[in-house]
C-alpha cells in the first residue's frame, strides 16, 4: 500500500493542550492541519484526498485510515521487563550476550518493543539508539516513550533512555566509525509476514520493506564491536543464508528466533 497523504486533526472538541500539540507536530512533521468540527474521520479522508489522519487525542496520538488505528503502546515489553527483574532472561538478551553498560544500535526501531527490553537490561550506564525510517512512526515512538501516562518510576527512566533517530539504517550505518556499538540489531519485516497480527497489519504501510543483505550485514559487522543480531520467523532460513550460525529463542511454541554473528574480540 502506498501512502499518498497524511494530514493532521484532533478530536471534535480539542482542548488548548491538544492544539498546542498540533502546533508542535506541524513544526516537526510538516503536516497540513484540518479542523475536525463535527466530521467523522472517514468523511474527512474522502473530502481531503488523503489515506490517513494523525489524530491528536487527549491522551495519545493515533494514525488512522478510518478503520484501523495505530498508536504507541509498549505491547509485551513491560511484561518482559518485569520478567527480567525476576531474573528471567529474555532470548534477545541471550542472543546479544548483553552486559550492563553495553551499547546497542537498533536499526529497525518501530515502536521500540525490543529496545525497551534492551534498555531495561543495560541500565543507566548503557546506551541504546533506535533508527526508524518512517518519520511518522519515529515521532509517535518518541512521543510515546516520553509521554506514556501509564508508565511509572523505573519504567519512565527505561523509556526515556532510548534515543530515537529518523533515518534509513543503511545510510546511518555507513556514517558510523568502526566498532561504534557493542551490538547492532535488526528486526526487519519478514519475507513471509504474519497476516494474523492486527498490530503488524496496521504498521505495515509505514514500515521499511527492504530486506537484509550480505552487504548490510557486512556493514553492521564493521560497526559492531561484539556481534550482529537479527530476528526472523522460526521456520525461515533467511538468516542462515546471510551467515548467521548461532540461534536463540523459538522452543516448542516460539514463532520467531534470533540469529547472531559474533566477532572475534
Amino acid at each position: 500500500m502506498l501512502i499518498k497523504t497524511i494530514k493532521l486533526t484532533t478530536t471534535k472538541k480539542p482542548s488548548d493542550k491538544q492544539l498546542i500539540k498540533v502546533d508542535e507536530i506541524q513544526g516537526k512533521l510538516d503536516l497540513s492541519y484540518i479542523e475536525r468540527k463535527n466530521n467523522s474521520i472517514l468523511q474527512m479522508l474522502k473530502e481531503n484526498d488523503c489515506t490517513h489522519f494523525l489524530v491528536v487525542k487527549k491522551d495519545k496520538l493515533v494514525l488512522t485510515d478510518g478503520k484501523d488505528e495505530l498508536f504507541w503502546h509498549p505491547n509485551m515489553a513491560f511484561l518482559k521487563i518485569k520478567a527480567l527483574q525476576n531474573d528471567e532472561i529474555d532470548p534477545i538478551i541471550k542472543a546479544m550476550d548483553l552486559q550492563k553498560g553495553d551499547s546497542v544500535l537498533d536499526c529497525t526501531l518501530g515502536f521500540a518493543a525490543d529496545a525497551l527490553v534492551v534498555s531495561a537490561f543495560i541500565g543507566e550506564s548503557g546506551k541504546i539508539i533506535g533508527i526508524e525510517a518512517d518519520k511518522h512512526i519515529a515521532y509517535l515512538t518518541l512521543d510515546g516513550l516520553q509521554n506514556y501516562n501509564e508508565a511509572t518510576g523505573d519504567m519512565k527512566s527505561i523509556m526515556k533512555r532510548i534515543e530515537v533517530i529518523n533515518a534509513n539504517y543503511n545510510d546511518y550505518l555507513k556514517s558510523l566509525d568502526d566498532n561504534s556499538f557493542d551490538v547492532v540489531y535488526f528486526d526487519p519485516m519478514f519475507k513471509t509476514p504474519n497476516m494474523k497480527s492486527i498490530y503488524m497489519n496496521s504498521l505495515r504501510p509505514f514500515a521499511e520493506h527492504s530486506y537484509l543483505s550480505l552487504e548490510i550485514i557486512k556493514e553492521a559487522l564493521r560497526v559492531a564491536r561484539k556481534r550482529v543480531v537479527a530476528k526472523e520467523r522460526m521456520f525461515s532460513k533467511e538468516l542462515e543464508k546471510l551467515g548467521f550460525k548461532e540461534f536463540y529463542g523459538g522452543g516448542a511454541r516460539g514463532s520467531t528466533k534470533y540469529g547472531a554473528i559474533c566477532k572475534n574480540v
